[in-house]
């Protein structure tokens, strides 16, 4: 078993792999191979528990992720990343950070866009926080676009952004004046805000666009109306984006929800004829898949802290 913190897992990020094992997962939760355990969270008076797990069977990986913050929504950044061997019910791994969580995020935005877009060009972002940083860094190193458009609500964070861009990625980020102008200019929109208005209203998509959210199935970024008329929705995780309080919790809503592996499988989410929209809920299968790959590659390097575990059978106490 390892114990793996941030600082042990920077030198083996692959990017473009990462993104490669996210799209895997997608298709393994189209075929129905993901059990996924429901997002809780815990009120231990003031201070949250957040907790949610997935079982990969077909892969032979159980694990679950959590993390603590208190009422105003602050926490340390100190998330757990415990990782199991299905069959063997081992712990293999103990993750202790962000990169995790964050590479998570970036990758299944990136995983998303090549799967349904492949030659994709333009891309613009509304947000650019560090969740359009982690999403910008794996489109730009799994595609390449030529255009990127960006906004955010303030000019200072929309120009770090681009500084950011230009020195760590070389790449080249136009600033609109406001989320019209970017929805309006390209054809692929990345939603990385934490907004508890709508964004994108459906006035907005006069010409069909590929939507990519990871907030809309819990707030109302995403106009009611482009949701209701949409053919089908996809998302990683429908049971997350269907459950107790979110967008998708009513019948008629819900039936639109449809795993993105599916539509990838069948043709219907490359479908460019109407307006596309995918959600990423943070499923917790995608975290489970690479702390399976970061573990793997831990084990091949020695990084971390290696812990010997006892082989008493299962069951047995040691004291």
């Amino acid at each position: 078993m390892r114990i793996l913190r941030d600082l042990d897992l920077q030198e083996l990020v692959d990017i473009p792999k990462v993104v490669a094992r996210i799209e895997a997962g997608y298709r393994a939760d189209a075929r129905g191979d993901v059990v996924p355990f429901p997002r809780s969270r815990f009120d231990a008076r003031g201070v949250f528990l957040a907790w949610q797990g997935a079982a990969i069977p077909s892969e032979d990986l159980l694990g679950y992720r959590s993390y603590a913050y208190n009422a105003e929504g602050y926490d340390r950044g100190e998330q757990v990343v415990t990782l199991y061997g299905y069959s063997s019910m081992d712990v293999r791994a103990v993750f202790v950070g962000r990169l995790v969580g964050n590479l998570r995020t970036g990758a299944a935005l990136a995983a998303a866009l090549h799967l349904t877009e492949p030659g994709v060009q333009e891309v613009g972002f509304i947000g650019t926080g560090d969740q359009a940083r982690n999403a910008l860094a794996c489109i730009a190193s799994t595609l390449r676009p030529s255009r990127v458009l960006a906004w955010s609500p303030t000019l200072a964070r929309r120009e770090e952004f681009r500084a950011w861009a230009d020195r760590v990625l070389g790449l080249r980020v136009e600033l609109g004046q406001d989320a019209a102008e970017v929805i309006r200019s390209v054809p692929t929109i990345i939603l990385v805000t934490s907004a508890e208005n709508t964004i994108v209203t459906s006035d907005m998509v006069a010409q069909p666009k590929l939507l990519l959210s990871i907030s809309a199935y819990r707030r109302p970024e995403i106009d009611v109306r482009l949701l209701d008329s949409a053919n089908h929705i996809w998302t990683d995780s429908v049971a997350q984006a269907s459950g107790p309080g979110c967008l998708f919790e009513p019948d008629a809503r819900r039936a639109k929800l449809r795993p993105l592996g599916e539509g990838i499988a069948d043709g219907s989410a490359r479908d460019q004829t109407s307006t596309r929209i995918i959600i990423n809920t943070g499923a917790a299968w995608e975290e489970v898949m690479l702390a399976e790959m970061m573990y793997e590659l831990a084990e091949s390097r020695d990084v971390g802290v290696s812990v010997a575990m006892p082989k008493e059978r299962p069951g047995a106490a040691v004291f």
